[in-house]
Formats: C-alpha cells, sequence, structure tokens
C-alpha cells in the first residue's frame, strides 16, 4: 500500500502497510505537529492531525466494539452519529494531549508479533523526564486501508476496556444520547485546556 499524505501542516505521510509502519506514521505525524503547531490553538492541532489519526486507527471498529452489547439494536442513523462523536473526541484527546512532543519522546518500536491472522501488537514507550518510560502495547489489525490500530495499551491498562466501562456505566443510567452527549462533553473539556 502507497503512503497517504497528511495534507497538514505536518506535511507527513502516513505509512500503515505494516504495523510498526503505522506506528511509526503515528509517532512521526504527532512530533511534527507538535514541533509546527505546539504553540498554536488546540483546534489548529486537531484540524492538523485528524488524518493521522482517522489514517492510524481504525475508529469505527473501535467504537463499535465499545458498545458491542447494545450495537446491533443501534439504528444505522445512530451508529453514524456514535462514531463521529467518538472520532472527534479521539482526535482532540490527541491535539489536547500530545502538544509538547520532541524528537526523542518516543521510544523506537522493540517489539512487533502477529497476534492471530490480521492481527499484530507493536511495542514502543514514551519518555518521560526524570520518571520510568511509559510501556505502550499497539493492537492492530488489517483492513483494506491497511494495518490500523485497535486498542493501545500504556503501562498495562487497556484504553479499550476503560471506554467499554466507562460506556456501558453511562448507558446504564441513560441512552445513546446521553452517552453522546458525554463524548461531546469531553471533547469540549479538552478543547477548553
Amino acid at each position: 500500500m502507497a503512503a497517504i499524505h497528511l495534507a497538514s501542516a505536518a506535511d507527513t505521510a502516513i505509512a500503515t502497510d505494516t504495523p510498526t509502519a503505522a506506528i511509526t506514521s503515528l509517532q512521526r505525524g504527532l512530533t511534527a505537529v507538535s514541533q509546527k503547531l505546539g504553540r498554536a490553538s488546540v483546534d489548529e492541532r486537531y484540524e492538523a492531525l485528524e488524518p493521522l489519526i482517522v489514517a492510524t486507527h481504525d475508529l469505527s471498529y473501535i467504537a463499535e466494539f465499545a458498545l458491542r452489547r447494545q450495537w446491533p439494536q443501534l439504528s444505522e442513523a445512530d451508529r453514524g452519529r456514535f462514531i463521529a462523536a467518538f472520532e472527534r473526541l479521539s482526535v482532540m484527546t490527541y491535539a489536547a494531549r500530545f502538544v509538547n512532543v520532541g524528537p526523542n519522546t518516543f521510544r523506537p518500536v522493540t517489539a512487533e508479533a502477529a497476534a492471530e491472522a490480521g492481527r499484530a501488537q507493536v511495542k514502543t514507550g514514551v519518555a518521560r523526564a526524570g520518571q520510568p518510560d511509559v510501556s505502550f502495547e499497539y493492537l492492530l489489525r488489517q483492513g483494506s486501508g491497511g494495518w490500523r490500530i485497535i486498542n493501545i495499551v500504556a503501562d498495562g491498562v487497556s484504553d479499550l476496556a476503560l471506554k467499554r466501562a466507562e460506556y456501558q456505566r453511562v448507558l446504564a443510567g441513560g441512552t445513546l444520547d446521553t452517552l453522546i452527549a458525554e463524548l461531546e462533553a469531553q471533547t469540549e473539556r479538552l478543547r477548553q485546556r
């Protein structure tokens, strides 16, 4: 698969033809946007990062998996609304949190292993000043668009498991509209940082 060109301030090519290439593209893109737009508004960073996050993450799959119990009962319109809110929150999370990323922030990939047919795990880390590195394990799956992230485990904690638990808690006391409103509120809080 050819590299996708990131038409943003980062001006970085995105390769997803191997699991390692997808993670390396994510790390390089985050670094490039931080270096060029670190002092820019969160909305400008969001705009620059959106193509990168969409290309390297299977956000539709993650959204569906997070609502696995309720997904079959949702209409196509409701699925679309949830995926859109989930995507906005995902991109805004990167835009708000990855502001001061430098060339030495990300550790090189230390391992790539096939988890099962069409899935792989990539291990890397993030450096922290005066503290141990944060270990990152990315679970990726292969699709028609290449290898894309479906879960991130940071220091042994699964982001997808946290999302599933949170979303199930919200749905237990509310509706899909309640959950979408919560995702939009989280997106807005990140925007205001």
